[in-house]
């Protein structure tokens, strides 16, 4: 045979041409198979950690064989569900099919080459994540790998076996012999046919293992034959797609059992296997109109997705939204700000800081220094550096920082740590305490733990469908969605600890136990903050002097206890305020609070990632009591980013960057753009203060590799965040700090523990 022949025979081989046929027929699978391809290489979504939910994926809590078998299951119903759907679009284009023994077998046997590089790339990027960036041994990879592959083997085995046992072929459906039947005698009838033209060349197949055959001539079978095949076969294809679709339901049903919270990977697997065969479906049954029709789906989807049965509105658990709706305008953002308010918040605060006083006189200090501190947003990455700098700093001040502290704000995961390491303190200081010195402490640990896998999965079994589904919540009732799921997850990694309502901590806070927090999300209507805190803080909205200077400032924030105090705002949950704060767009869903028009909130980190706003305004507004009462401020700023970040190159090269310019570069740059802002406002708080002012910023050093800014890290990204709390540019801080504010040797009653020398304290600090 020449080799043009081989050629010929390779290129018109059943394999390779139904390659071409997905490439040039079937765009929208193939734009699913681009969609995983670039989820497990890390090439889309790669910031969200989305890609983490295929190369780490978790169940009932832990990464490991069971997880990875599951992903095998849902990888291999993609993969069947790739080639039924496939199969019902395109074998009328392949006639020679309907002949065969067999023929779905046949086909799926045959259809090969994309599923195939998609395994072979998946193992690949497994093997390579799992030892290079979660530190397993190459042997325990080898058993996540086989167990991947039993998943997948198992559902086509299934698969494949109920098509045989359910498809009838042309002879037990005609009595006519199969073209592919290996007798040399066969008895086919003289029958006539036509040729279509529209059928695509194919000179062989492979059958089973891996045996070259010739495609034989079909025109003498007549075409009403072909097609009755064709469609008993499409019919046992509807039977897999029902059963996908009844166990998406199920799942989402019971998706309280963990037992049925399947890796997030895998229910991404599933959805987009359903996506795939209902797409499938309206092409074969639809044919020309199927694009026309699916628009005008979309159109009326929309319609009905503004009626709150059809899209529920996501809620803070907690307030009442069956009350009458507080007014949102003009009117009520004005009176939020009389002098009235102002002079009674300013004076309750005044108490607060009186306490604060009083305490460290009772220790032997006159004027304290008072810190202000500040975290900044960034995920779980972010809950894990702040959580463990705030044990580095505070094993150094003998557990003092929080009696240091008097204001505390910032955004997001930052913001978790900060409630929690508060929480800690406050109900739990002794565990907190020996943790402090331990950098393998489980409190620490528990801030690293997985929060997207359960996130996800209630988003693809639940939010995206008609989802009314509800739980209750002192009396009230909210949907069960990834917001739901989101929460859940951090009460079970904390333990409950957060499980908390916003009155839970007026007391503390007014007796000065504990520092006054401020949790303040973006109001996404009108770009104003939301502030949520337990003591009454109309001055942070805007100060009494600028009123009386003719600025005539315009309101720049809602305070959330007085303008809610019809809808129960003080029995808002701590996790749901947190959760407003840490809401990023697209990843979890904006949360409309009781008002008419509703007010939807959404991350702090697109107003003020660090909380700088905030305090700045609290020092001015309290400028005059700081003057008499203390000996100066410390800034103390925890931030999850660099602040000095390399100079990148997002110059424009080609036209679609040139396109997406202007969008990508202002969102990529809007944090570092905060930080021009936010060091002209502490620059003018420095000359605004008589007393000495100054910013110490504990920071995530640069590397090159970047921590993903999501809700699940890898263990390598773990180790980096709990060392680079100490590295040596932290450690500088640290010797700054401690020479700014000098650790209290003679710890109040509250305390146990032996006394140390600041040297002493200093040097077991920096050993871990």
């Amino acid at each position: 045979m020449g080799l043009h022949k081989i050629a010929s025979r390779f290129f018109h081989s059943f394999p390779v041409q139904l390659v071409i046929m997905h490439f040039k027929k079937n765009q929208m699978m193939i734009l699913y198979w681009l969609l995983l391809f670039g989820f497990i290489t890390q090439s889309i979504a790669s910031r969200f950690g989305i890609p983490y939910l295929f190369l780490d994926p978790e169940y009932m809590g832990h990464v490991g064989k069971r997880s990875f078998f599951i992903m095998g299951l849902g990888t291999g119903a993609f993969i069947m569900a790739f080639n039924i759907s496939s199969f019902i679009l395109n074998s009328f284009r392949f006639p020679f099919l309907a002949t065969l023994s067999r023929t779905f077998v046949k086909y799926a046997h045959n259809n090969f080459i994309i599923p195939g590089t998609f395994i072979l790339a998946y193992c690949i990027c497994i093997y390579r994540f799992q030892s290079i960036y979660q530190l397993r041994p190459w042997n325990e990879v080898c058993i996540y790998l086989l167990m991947f592959l039993l998943g997948v083997v198992l559902v086509i085995l299934v698969t494949l076996r109920y098509f045989m046992m359910t498809n009838k072929d042309i002879f037990k459906l005609f009595g006519v012999e199969s073209s592919d039947t290996d007798t040399e005698t066969r008895s086919i009838r003289p029958l006539s046919g036509v040729q279509r033209k529209n059928n695509w060349r194919v000179d062989t197949y492979i059958d089973f293992p891996a045996k070259l055959k010739l495609v034989r001539d079909v025109r003498h079978y007549k075409r009403y034959m072909l097609e009755r095949v064709f469609r008993q076969n499409h019919v046992n294809a509807a039977v897999i797609e029902i059963i996908v679709f009844i166990t998406f339901i199920l799942l989402g049903l019971f998706r309280d059992y963990p037992l049925f919270r399947i890796p997030a990977g895998a229910s991404i697997l599933l959805l987009i296997t359903m996506f795939l065969m209902l797409t499938g479906v309206f092409r074969y049954w639809l044919r020309s109109w199927a694009n026309t029709t699916l628009i005008v789906l979309f159109i009326v989807i929309n319609f009905f997705s503004q009626f709150e049965i059809f899209n529920p509105h996501n809620k803070a658990y907690g307030l009442n939204y069956t009350k009458k709706l507080a007014p949102y305008n003009r009117e009520t953002l004005e009176s939020q700000v009389n002098d009235s308010l102002l002079n009674h918040d300013i004076k309750n605060t005044t108490e607060i800081l009186e306490q604060w006083k009083a305490r460290w006189n009772a220790k032997g200090i006159e004027k304290p220094k008072m810190v202000l501190l500040n975290v900044s947003g960034g995920g779980l990455r972010s809950c894990v550096f702040s959580f463990r700098t705030l044990q580095m700093i505070d094993s150094v001040y003998q557990g003092n920082l929080m009696h240091h502290t008097t204001f505390a704000t910032g955004s997001s995961g930052g913001m978790i740590s900060l409630c929690y390491y508060r929480e800690l303190f406050l109900n739990h200081y002794d565990s907190l305490m020996i943790a402090d010195a331990n950098i393998q402490n489980r409190f620490l640990k528990n801030m690293g733990k997985d929060m997207l896998n359960s996130m996800i999965f209630s988003a693809t079994v639940a939010d995206i469908f008609l989802n009314n589904q509800q739980f209750s919540d002192d009396g009230l009732y909210y949907i069960k969605d990834r917001a739901w799921a989101w929460e859940g997850q951090l009460n079970e990694n904390t333990n409950g600890i957060l499980n908390k309502r916003l009155r839970d901590y007026e007391k503390a806070e007014k007796e000065a136990r504990i520092p006054m927090v401020v949790i303040s999300p973006t109001i996404i209507n009108d770009g104003r903050a939301l502030h949520i805190a337990a003591q009454p803080m109309s001055y942070l909205l805007h100060e009494n002097s600028s009123v009386k200077s003719g600025i005539q400032p315009v309101a720049n924030g809602v305070e959330f206890r007085r303008f809610f105090k019809e809808q129960n705002a003080d029995n808002i949950k701590l996790t749901s305020a947190l959760r407003m704060n840490s809401a990023f767009p697209y990843i979890m869903p904006a949360v409309s609070l009781p008002s008419a028009p509703a007010i939807e909130v959404m991350d702090a980190g697109i107003r003020d990632n660090y909380g700088v706003m905030n305090s700045v305004q609290f020092l001015f507004t309290f400028k005059e009591w700081i003057e008499k009462n203390t000996s100066g401020v410390v800034f103390l700023q925890i931030r999850d980013t660099y602040k000095h970040m390399k100079v990148e190159d997002n110059s424009v090269k080609t036209l679609m960057e040139k396109l997406m310019a202007p969008m990508r570069n202002v969102s990529g740059n809007f944090i570092i753009m905060q930080d021009y802002n936010f060091d002209r406002y502490l620059q003018y708080a420095k000359e605004m203060v008589k007393v000495p002012m100054d910013v110490v910023i504990f920071q995530m050093p640069e590397t090159d590799d970047r921590v993903s800014l999501s809700w699940h890290l890898t263990e390598k990204e773990k180790y980096f965040l709990r060392e680079a709390a100490l590295n040596p540019e932290n450690k500088k801080m640290l010797d700054n700090l401690i020479r700014l504010l000098p650790p209290v040797i003679n710890k109040p009653q509250a305390l146990a523990g032996p006394v140390r020398s600041d040297s002493s304290v200093k040097s077991s600090t920096l050993k871990h």
